[in-house]
This record gives C-alpha cells, sequence and structure tokens, in this order.
C-alpha cells in the first residue's frame, strides 16, 4: 500500500545571497506553481535572494 500526494514536483531553496543562508524550503505540488515561482523571482520579487534546487542525495546503503 503506498502513500498518495505526498511527493512534490520540485523542492528549492531560497537563500540570502550574501550569507549563503538558507531561508527556507520551497516544495511545489504543480509544474505550473513553480513557474509562477520563476516569473515572480525574474520579476525581482524577491531581491538579495538566490534559489537552488535541493540536493536530495541518496541515503547511503541504498541502490537503485
Amino acid at each position: 500500500m503506498g502513500r498518495f500526494g505526498t511527493r512534490y514536483k520540485a523542492v528549492i531553496e531560497l537563500f540570502d545571497e550574501k550569507t549563503g543562508e538558507i531561508v527556507r524550503l520551497v516544495r511545489f505540488h504543480t509544474p505550473n506553481e513553480f513557474n509562477e515561482f520563476l516569473e515572480d523571482f525574474k520579476a525581482m520579487r524577491y531581491p538579495g535572494y538566490g534559489w537552488r534546487y535541493k540536493d536530495k542525495g541518496k541515503k547511503k546503503g541504498k541502490h537503485e
């Protein structure tokens, strides 16, 4: 039995460009939400901040 609705399409980190400190994680349920964020970000609604994809990484001992 699986879990439904727990996966996000994209997870990003919003960080302060001066200090490099992560301000918050932003999770998007749909690609449209992510695209809206990109449009807002490009319109400079988040001055002084940068974003990057969250590095999910692999857990040790887990193989695909």
